[in-house]
């Protein structure tokens, strides 16, 4: 009997337990559907399907996923609204979507633990994503390093470059000695060290050791021309311009110990044998052409040319927006002018006086200053162009900086009240800097006169020409003051001394443009990639240099400020925004 029981009590259990059991999550209606359609890439069904089943059911994973859908078709709002509806707080899916959105609108605040498992690579990607944004060059590079390594069938060749490039030689040295990088991060490191150096010697070191690493794509990009033709000025008014330059193509050629071989050719001052330099070049079996210098040469070379030998001008036309099917590399006046801008809009300088000389020259620059600084939030808002062949610039002040206006507002209010009374003229108050397109001899007459006229708390930017090619610490004192944009190796040259195998304080000649030809020949072999790879910047002694998509090579300089008649080196702009964070 009591077995008869035992039994009767199981199946009794047993019938309870069918009716609790709940159906299972995988037999939702419209679940497999909807997957589907997220694997194909159908994600305008995905997202239907998925808000479908959050209706019905009301579980977080299916908003989740509605969101995410919402996203991958660029339909942010809609992600948004789909993603508040997520109760749980940590899924590290709901990070991510959230991540992605706040980049989209601008927001590179990246801060959440980091995620592992199957949503690994999305969480690298978009931090990597935010660490360029962020111009942590470096952190960005590791990530794509291993986004790499966790899927090798996918290519993120160009992504590592363009990101490990940038990054600072020092950063990259100091990452050497993390422990937790991995063999193929080190390799990376390790070829972008070479080739910011640019010795051929450590590039040659790197593939020797490292004969199978994916970095070696790095070096590939590079065009190697063994024969190469110079056209220069060597004789006429620009002949010491030319041997400045020639002095510092062929420091560069010994500096990066290549098997390369320059070969001059003389245009003359005005381009009046240009052809037969171009002709020469072309017969002396050129695979690469440098130059010419001067604009009548270079008028001509556009008419003639018709060979397949690639040409790295050292001048600009001036013709607008124009892919004239050759290089240009020049020291430009509109560069060093977004220079000026860039930096008055990172120092919050929003409202600017603009002294100009009064010349075609002058009135273009002014106006490519106003539509640059304009692209940047900052207002001129009063200008003056003024004679250089002058030596007082009173007139053109006064009226800049507001005084004239203010004599004539004290002159009418004492016609009005018919008393007079003491008045001292103000400037006007809404200048937060002055910027001023001269050179020294100009600057120095300027300066002091600003001073007198009641500005002399107004800070003072000016391009590289405000510095004269020889120092003059007793006459320039009546520059103090003035910041100006200009390469690092014509301020402190001793800055640079890591990176070459000269001194370059016993560098005799002009140093602007001993620079200028040391990187002419620095950038042959990378032209082609930077030209592609836009965001590619390397460090040349002329400033740090870029290719936009026209061919045209595009200086960063460096700033210094005129104390005690001597031009100082400033700090970074980025380290000393970082440093007044620390301090607050």
């Amino acid at each position: 009997m009591r077995t008869v029981y035992l039994i009767c009590f199981i199946l009794l259990i047993s019938a309870c337990g069918n009716q609790t059991i709940r159906p299972d999550r995988q037999d939702y209606i419209g679940l497999q559907q909807a997957q589907s359609y997220y694997r194909s890439g159908d994600f305008v069904n995905a997202a239907s399907s998925y808000v479908g089943l959050f209706n019905e059911y009301r579980e977080d994973r299916f908003a989740l996923l509605a969101a995410d859908s919402f996203l991958q078709q660029q339909q942010y709002q809609q992600a948004q609204e789909y993603l508040s509806q997520v109760r749980s707080k940590n899924h590290p899916l709901k990070q991510i979507i959230q991540a992605e959105l706040n980049f989209v609108n601008g927001s590179y605040d990246f801060h959440f633990n980091e995620i592992n498992g199957e949503y690994r690579e999305r969480y690298l990607m978009i931090k990597a994503k935010n660490e360029k944004a962020s111009q942590d060059y470096l952190s960005a590079s590791l990530s794509y390093i291993e986004l790499s390594e966790l899927d090798s069938s996918l290519d993120y060749s160009n992504e590592i470059i363009s990101t490990i490039m940038l990054a600072p030689s020092q950063e990259l040295s100091t990452a050497l000695f993390n422990l937790d990088l991995s063999v193929q991060q080190q390799g990376w490191i390790q070829a972008a060290i070479a080739a910011q150096s640019q010795f051929q010697e450590s590039i040659n070191e790197w593939k020797s050791r490292w004969q199978e690493h994916p970095a070696i794509a790095l070096f590939n990009q590079n065009n190697q021309y063994n024969n190469v033709a110079v056209l220069l000025p060597l004789s006429g008014k620009y002949k010491n311009i030319a041997r400045s330059i020639q002095q510092g193509m062929v420091a560069a050629l010994q500096n990066n110990n290549s098997d390369q071989r320059l070969n001059f050719f003389d245009t003359g001052s005005s381009g009046e044998t240009f052809s037969y330099a171009w002709y020469g070049a072309i017969e002396s079996g050129a695979d690469f052409i440098i130059g010419p210098l001067d604009k009548n040469s270079i008028q001509q070379m556009t008419q003639i040319n018709s060979s397949s030998i690639p040409v790295l001008a050292l001048n600009q036309l001036n013709q607008e927006s124009q892919n004239l099917g050759y290089y240009q590399f020049a020291l430009s006046k509109e560069d060093e002018v977004a220079n000026v801008a860039k930096r008055l809009s990172a120092e919050n300088k929003k409202r600017v006086m603009l002294l100009a000389p009064e010349s075609e020259q002058g009135r273009k620059l002014a106006i490519f200053f106003e539509k640059e600084f304009a692209y940047l939030g900052g207002q001129v808002v009063s200008y003056a162009f003024y004679p250089e062949s002058t030596h007082d610039y009173t007139r053109e002040i006064k009226q800049a900086i507001g005084l004239n206006d203010s004599i004539v507002r004290a002159r009418t209010l004492k016609t009005i009240i018919g008393e007079s009374f003491k008045n001292k003229p103000q400037i006007r108050p809404d200048m937060d800097a002055i910027f001023v397109m001269a050179k020294a001899k100009n600057a120095r007459l300027m300066k002091p006169q600003l001073k007198f006229f009641q500005a002399k708390d107004v800070p003072v930017y000016a391009t590289s020409q405000v510095q004269s090619s020889k120092n003059n610490p007793e006459l320039d004192k009546d520059l103090n003051g003035i910041r100006f944009c200009q390469s690092r190796f014509v301020v402190a040259p001793e800055k640079v001394q890591d990176v070459l195998n000269f001194t370059p304080n016993k560098v005799k000649s002009n140093k602007k443009y001993f620079a200028f030809g040391y990187d002419a020949v620095s950038l042959i072999p990378r032209l082609e990639w930077m030209q592609i790879m836009q965001s590619q910047k390397v460090e040349g002694l002329s400033g740090f240099l870029t290719v936009d998509g026209e061919g045209k090579v595009h200086r960063e300089l460096a700033w210094s400020e005129y104390k005690r008649g001597v031009p100082v080196l400033l700090p970074d702009l980025v380290k000393v925004e970082s440093q007044a964070q620390e301090a607050e």
